[in-house]
């Protein structure tokens, strides 16, 4: 507790900390991985070869294809949703799927970080495994309502 002084009056402020629902908790933690994706791709054009590589069709030394990108846009796209729908979902549905889609994007993270050398890589590659983790984490930790018999 903090003691102020107010008006001659002697006042104690206690600072309290609010609950966090733990789908507003899930949310956040999808809306930071969508950045961290975002930041981690628009760094990745800066690596020298990255922009000649692109222009030449090729991803990682896989040919880009309509299969290719469309594959990419619905990895990448279920951050995006979940931030809704970690909020809107019924319960139960809603902490299977960040147990199943966090343990989906943190395996790709884990296979992304294969073979990466480049420093700001291998940082953004751990952060987006640790807020997969953390979103798994929180899923499975679920609050749960227990009912008197």
């Amino acid at each position: 507790m903090e003691k102020t002084l107010n008006n001659s009056k002697s006042t104690l402020i206690d600072f309290s900390n609010t609950a966090i629902d733990i789908k507003i908790k899930l949310s956040s933690l999808w809306i930071v991985f969508m950045m961290l994706y975002i930041y981690t791709d628009f760094y990745k054009l800066f690596v020298p070869g990255s922009i000649q590589e692109m222009l030449s069709g090729l991803k990682d030394g896989l040919v880009v294809t309509q299969v290719y990108l469309l594959i990419t846009a619905i990895v990448t796209i279920i951050p995006a949703f979940m931030i809704f729908l970690s909020l809107s979902l019924k319960t139960k549905i809603n902490r299977w799927m960040n147990i199943i889609l966090g343990a989906i994007h943190l395996l790709i993270g884990v296979v992304n970080l294969i073979g990466a050398n480049w420093g700001f890589y291998i940082f953004y590659g751990v952060s987006l495994i640790m807020i997969a983790i953390l979103i798994i984490v929180y899923a499975w930790k679920w609050p749960r309502n227990v009912k008197a018999l």
